[in-house]
């Protein structure tokens, strides 16, 4: 019971500390994790907000042009000033609007009234087929308005954005269009120097879900509208936030940073791939991982190793236990063991209320037969004696011991006076078969004395009481001339002096 305790207890230990290293581990690797989100999470939200004031300060110098064009036109007498004079009422704020790639004014039906900017358009183009014209004409009421990204007729085809204002005549009706437009290319270069991962990107959106640009750049993939996508839709509806979610566009799981223009129908996104974020952690959570694994491996090791030597000590414990309790030459129990024996049986027999019997059994005349024979037969005779005392109990309580010399014992628990004559008169005569020769007693063989004491113990009585009666009947048998089985009742004996063991 104490060795299941031990390795109980022992796999105890190495469970907690296994767990332990398991639970701080993970602890580590979660604190670690969330902390690697929060900072692309700040990471995001920064490059964001560089790129949305950077953004929308170029967009607002690019409407003060507008607004600049649409109040020189208002001037009456523009007309009959002179071209130079009419540029600069026109256009001189669009000098600032380094953002812009052409500024146009066009009348009601498209065609073009003046331009500014590096390249100077064609006194022919009409654009009454451009969406950011029709926009204006059918509804009245519209302000600023961003169009989906075309081909510009007077940048030679580059893919732009306009930027465009209503033009209205002294009643209030439609008089034409002021429009500035903004290449694709222009914005990306805002975003050239940043480092976003092989799979970071910036999205601009109109308020309706087309995507207007996207950087890394890729001609295929703007001028989509993403109006219907869960997505999108989340970043139309709210006004800034971050979330992961996997890309419409390209199936990328990423972590999305987005915020909506205050003053523009735009919103803008800075996204960094999840992959890419977490490569770092996963690499630390590889390492960290096997080094649990190894320690808890440790562990394990180091539990089966003080298990083999829990069990090799409390073998070897056993086993002196079992040599100090056994004597060398019989392989009987010792004097030592019996005491052990004979107390567990005493208090056993005082809770049951059964019979306790006690043989003592002398081997006859041995000094004789040691110094006619040697020892050496002497304690091949012993041995001899010891086997028949074992051969004739049967039941597994009951212990035959070497109580010392040629002197042994049988302890018989359960056993009343009738059934201990009956045992011990079969060992008397089983030792008189083995006819191991001795000339020095007048029996010519190897024989025993025997004394039996019963006893039915109660509380209070004295364990000596049965031992003092085993050695009396003892002294009586060989009294009555040896080779014989003599008895006596100890609670008739309790009063009695002890008398001498007779020698043999």
């Amino acid at each position: 019971m104490k060795r299941l305790y031990s390795e109980v207890y022992l796999h105890l230990i190495a469970g907690v500390i296994a767990l332990g290293i398991l639970g701080i581990s993970g602890h580590t690797l979660w604190i670690d994790r969330q902390n690697t989100w929060e900072e692309a999470e700040r990471s995001s939200r920064n490059v964001l907000t560089t790129i949305a004031r950077d953004l929308e300060g170029k967009l607002d110098l690019l409407d003060l042009s507008l607004q600049g064009a649409i109040e020189g036109l208002k001037y009456l007498g523009s007309q009959q000033l002179s071209p130079d004079l009419q540029y600069r009422m026109l256009f001189d704020r669009a000098a600032t609007a380094s953002f812009m790639g052409t500024l146009l004014v066009v009348d009601q039906d498209g065609n073009l009234i003046a331009d500014a900017g590096p390249v100077i358009a064609s006194r022919s183009l009409n654009v009454a087929d451009r969406e950011y014209f029709i926009a204006h004409k059918v509804n009245n009421h519209i302000g600023l308005y961003i169009s989906r990204p075309f081909a510009s007729r007077t940048r030679h085809g580059d893919p732009s954005i306009g930027i465009s204002r209503k033009l209205s005549d002294t009643a209030g009706h439609f008089a034409g269009v002021v429009m500035g437009s903004v290449p694709l290319s222009t914005i990306n270069q805002l975003f050239d120097n940043l480092s976003l991962g092989q799979h970071g990107a910036i999205n601009l959106f109109r308020n309706d879900g087309i995507l207007l640009t996207r950087y890394p750049y890729d001609a295929s993939q703007v001028n989509q509208d993403l109006g219907g996508s869960p997505h999108v839709m989340r970043l139309l509806g709210e006004k800034s936030g971050t979330f992961a979610s996997v890309s419409p566009i390209d199936g990328v799981r990423r972590i999305i940073s987005f915020e909506r223009f205050e003053r523009y129908p735009l919103v803008l996104t800075v996204a960094l791939s999840v992959e890419e974020i977490f490569s770092a952690w996963q690499r630390k959570a590889l390492v960290l991982s096997l080094a649990t694994v190894v320690l808890c491996c440790a562990v394990v090791g180091l539990t089966i190793l003080f298990q083999r030597e829990l069990k090799r000590r409390t073998r070897a414990e056993t086993k002196l236990r079992r040599i100090a309790r056994t004597d060398d030459l019989t392989g009987l129990p010792n004097r030592r063991a019996f005491r052990e024996t004979f107390e567990r049986e005493w208090r056993h027999a005082v809770r049951s209320g059964s019979p306790l019997s006690l043989l003592y059994i002398d081997a006859d005349y041995f000094k004789n037969f040691n110094d006619r024979y040697g020892h050496g037969q002497g304690d091949e005779a012993l041995r001899a004696v010891a086997a028949t005392l074992e051969n004739n109990i049967r039941r597994p309580r009951d212990v035959a011991v070497r109580h010392g010399g040629e002197e042994f014992a049988i302890v018989l628990p359960e056993t009343d006076l009738a059934g201990a004559r009956l045992i011990a008169e079969n060992i008397r005569q089983s030792i008189v078969t083995l006819g191991i020769a001795h000339e020095g007693s007048p029996y010519q063989v190897v024989t025993a004395s025997i004394g039996i004491a019963s006893v039915h113990p109660s509380r209070g009585s004295e364990r000596a009481t049965l031992l003092e009666a085993a050695d009396r009947a003892l002294y009586g048998a060989k009294a009555a001339g040896r080779n014989c089985v003599h008895h006596r009742e100890a609670e008739a004996d309790r009063q009695q002096n002890r008398r001498p063991h007779a020698a043999a």
